[in-house]
């Protein structure tokens, strides 16, 4: 077929054959935005998640929708909205920055199997798993490796600062949503305030015919007042104690009294709760307290919960 063709001409017969289908091969193995697709790196549809668990040094948590709304940590504890968004953006975004090198391949595998965040996404479909680690090169992209027998690659989520490793070594305390009061004027049907120490600082607000008043005041400062019970519509804890931390701080609360014992009741008693507060520790800044409904162990940041702590004299109309 090629008889009486120059060399010059079957050379270029070749490079056009062998041009064409190294066309082919790069359009199969691109997305019809034009990107590289990666054999090893398997997309995620984060919009029928059922559970994402993660280990970290052996120790593994999960998170897992209980509403469409509200997620939960190991069945326990709400999380943080902002944490799961998070969650979702990375998980959805994350895609290949590049291959690792050749000559660091071998070396990041093993770092990943031996120290990486193992990480398993369960959907309505099917089930991701994958190790990620912090590029130390670039803390804004992560190692990634989808199987053992996998490519490593290095990922990254675009418009994102930081890396996606680091959401998955949250110690479980810090998925939790941190919200104590989110109460808001209208809903609060009464509370009451008690100082152990000062029994005649204490007061007690009650909700009469659509109006607040303070009992036993003829005239309190309406603007004040409503002042005041804004301030409930959001109190975080500064954090849960759990484990070890908890049980130090609770045999030290059992040798002292509570100083403040606050009861906010609402409409929805779901929202309602009550909180002994105590002194603070020699050499600790925050406040350590006790939900008394479900007997949790909290720090509060003084600068947030003394807005709640005011005297009865405080709301008197001078």
């Amino acid at each position: 077929m090629l008889k009486g063709i120059t060399t010059r001409v079957k050379i270029l017969f070749v490079i056009a054959i062998v041009t064409g289908f190294w066309a082919l091969y790069t359009s199969i193995s691109k997305d019809h935005f034009g990107k590289p697709v990666y054999n090893d790196f398997i997309a995620i549809d984060t919009s029928d998640i059922t559970k994402v668990s993660f280990t970290v040094k052996g120790e593994t948590h999960y998170v897992a929708p209980k509403t469409s709304t509200t997620w939960f940590i190991d069945s326990k504890y709400e999380v943080r909205r902002d944490i799961v968004t998070t969650m979702k953006l990375g998980l959805a975004r994350m895609e290949v920055k590049m291959p690792v090198s050749t000559e660091l391949r071998d070396k990041i595998k093993k770092q990943l199997l031996r120290e990486g965040v193992e990480v398993e996404v369960k959907t309505e479909e099917n089930t991701v798993s994958f190790w990620i680690i912090t590029n130390e090169n670039d803390k804004n992209s992560s190692y990634y490796l989808s199987s053992k027998d996998a490519e490593p690659y290095i990922i990254y989520v675009p418009g994102f600062t930081g890396d996606l490793s680091d959401l998955f070594k949250l110690k479980a305390g810090d998925w939790r949503n941190k919200a104590l009061y989110r109460n808001s004027i209208g809903s609060i049907q009464e509370i009451e305030l008690n100082y152990a120490s000062a029994p005649d600082d204490g007061f007690k607000i009650e909700k009469n015919l659509g109006n607040y008043h303070v009992v036993n005041m003829k005239s309190a400062d309406s603007t004040k007042l409503y002042t005041y019970l804004s301030a409930f519509q959001r109190i975080n804890v500064e954090n849960y104690l759990v484990d070890k931390e908890r049980d130090s701080v609770d045999y030290l609360l059992k040798s002292q009294n509570p100083e403040v014992t606050l009861t906010l009741i609402d409409i929805d008693k779901t929202q309602s709760k009550t909180i002994q507060i105590y002194k603070a520790l020699p050499g600790t800044k925050s406040l350590y307290a006790k939900i008394v409904d479900n007997g949790e162990l909290v720090t509060l940041n003084p600068e947030l919960i003394y807005k709640l702590l005011v005297r009865k004299q405080w709301f008197m109309d001078k």
